[in-house]
């Protein structure tokens, strides 16, 4: 008995001190997707957006005034995209084999407010030059394109060695078809409606780009602005040799091969509908900074090569207007953004419909 009361005590004693431990323990919280589920991937603000709505890195948007890509950045980013860019272009033509459209961290959208009771939409299509990403160039247009209802698209675009005239023309076909491809989904993903026609809004490498785009679907732009590009394609087909026989003015430096590259000849009909506004600086003139490759077809600095341009669209009847700014050299300035923005602006509300 004695032992049997000692064993009695020790269990008594045993039972009182561990049991707490014999209370279930608390399953962790669910982590909750509500956030990401209800609002579209809504990031930032409640209009803005990265698609698709999956976890994506986060960009830190900053002021463009205050880190303007100079020259120096431009060629300094070549060598940092060659590194870092896995190029998947396997020739220069573009062909319809699969979509590949911008999305996830590649791809920054902004509605307006009350998007969807103010349909159709216009797209705004901003392109950023070398050094840069769509999300942070963005930022200084928000306010006219929420102003205006348009929907602001900024692809970051991963641009290579622009110095290279096979590269550039291979780069650009590449980068077309995937803006074009992202334009036919974006009805689908953000389920709204938008006019066919878009706004482009493109700096130095983006203004190259922008108005290659607009040559390949000249249907599907209404009206673009292009500030400092380095190098135009002009919009001619064939020039006269020294024999007097038509010489083919190839892709990137002139339209003679669209055939070839984009499946289809230039749509002049279509193209002379589009309102061009050139920009560039005074001082935006080094010959060093641009492709030298260009100098027969536009002249051997970016001021030259806009002069070009404008004379070569005047030529065709198509409307365009430059504007050189006194002092300003190889940056976007607030003053160029402005002007850039305010004829967009106008050609919007002159004729608000496409073409």
């Amino acid at each position: 008995m004695k032992y049997l009361a000692h064993a009695a005590l020790i269990l008594l004693v045993v039972s009182v001190l561990f049991g707490c431990s014999t209370a279930p323990v608390d399953a962790p919280p669910e982590v909750t997707r509500a956030s990401a589920e209800n609002s579209g991937g809504v990031t930032s603000r409640a209009r803005t957006i990265l698609l698709p709505p999956t976890p994506t890195p986060h960009v830190s948007p900053r002021p463009l005034d205050s880190a303007r890509p100079d020259a120096e950045t431009e060629r300094q980013s070549i060598q940092q995209e060659k590194r870092t860019t896995a190029r998947t272009t396997p020739s220069a033509t573009i062909t319809r084999a699969s979509r590949q459209p911008f999305e996830g961290a590649e791809l920054y959208v902004h509605l307006p407010p009350q998007a969807h009771s103010r349909q159709p939409l216009r797209i705004f299509l901003a392109l950023h030059g070398m050094g840069n990403r769509g999300e942070a160039f963005s930022q200084n247009l928000i306010k006219i394109a929420e102003a205006n209802n348009w929907v602001l698209v900024a692809p970051t675009l991963p641009y290579g060695d622009y110095f290279d005239p096979q590269q550039l023309r291979e780069d650009d076909l590449t980068l077309s078809r995937r803006l074009v491809d992202t334009l036919d989904v974006l009805p689908q993903r953000l389920n709204l409606k938008f006019y066919r026609q878009v706004l482009i809004y493109g700096y130095s490498r983006g203004a190259q780009l922008g108005h290659r785009f607009t040559y390949f679907y000249p249907e599907r732009v209404k009206s673009i602005a292009v500030l400092s590009a380095g190098a135009y394609t002009m919009p001619t087909e064939q020039v006269a040799s020294g024999k007097g026989t038509p010489t083919i003015v190839p892709f990137p430096y002139g339209v003679g091969d669209l055939q070839e590259c984009v499946g289809k000849p230039i749509n002049w009909q279509a193209l002379k509908q589009v309102s061009f506004w050139v920009g560039v600086g005074e001082r935006d003139n080094q010959p060093n900074d641009v492709a030298r490759a260009f100098d027969p077809y536009g002249g051997r600095t970016r001021v030259e090569r806009a002069e070009s341009f404008k004379q070569a669209l005047q030529n065709l009847g198509i409307k365009v207007s430059l504007v050189v700014f006194p002092n300003v050299s190889h940056e976007l300035v607030p003053e160029m953004r402005a002007r850039a923005l305010q004829f967009l602006r106008d050609e919007e509300l002159a004729d608000p419909l496409d073409h």
